[in-house]
């Protein structure tokens, strides 16, 4: 003789084995006496709940006119973060002069340049780094350059 169970927990498995040997599946009608059978229906996901995070099915908005007209070489990739050392530029008179005057001239070959309103040397191309990347390659970067003798208005930057 055996006792009926004081609560029907459901196994790990999708499957629970009735106490007459019997196999049934939790909501297809079939159900151990004593216990209610699962719902069929399932309930709608609010809209709400939908729309929490929109946008986030499709890739980013790669728009080049909200960051200077630059443009991407590689896609955005989630997680990655594109990254270049400079050493930015304190232009003078004398080179904005300059950049007046080739500036028009350039722009007959190639249309699209403009004018920028900081400038740097690039001491290295684009390189994606994974986000958990930046600051063991920032202080690796630093421990290299600690070496050399720098001006301090010069000193590298990581972007």
């Amino acid at each position: 003789m055996s006792a009926a169970p004081l609560v029907g927990y459901s196994s790990s498995g999708s499957e629970d084995e009735s106490e007459d040997g019997m196999r049934t599946r939790p909501g297809d009608g079939s159900h151990r006496s004593g216990q209610t059978p699962l719902p069929r229906q399932r309930f709608p996901v609010p809209d709400s709940v939908l729309n929490m995070f929109p946008g986030t099915e499709e890739g980013p908005e790669d728009d080049s006119a909200k960051h200077g007209g630059r443009v991407r070489t590689f896609p955005h990739e989630r997680g990655n973060w594109a990254t270049h050392i400079y050493i930015p530029y304190e232009a003078k008179e004398e080179f904005l002069d300059l950049l007046d005057v080739l500036l028009p001239h350039a722009q007959t070959y190639v249309p699209r340049l403009v004018r920028m309103e900081a400038f740097h040397l690039s001491l290295s191309q684009s390189v994606v780094l994974r986000h958990h990347w930046i600051l063991p390659f920032v202080q690796a970067l630093k421990a290299r350059m600690a070496s050399f003798q720098s001006v301090p208005e010069t000193q590298p930057k990581v972007a």
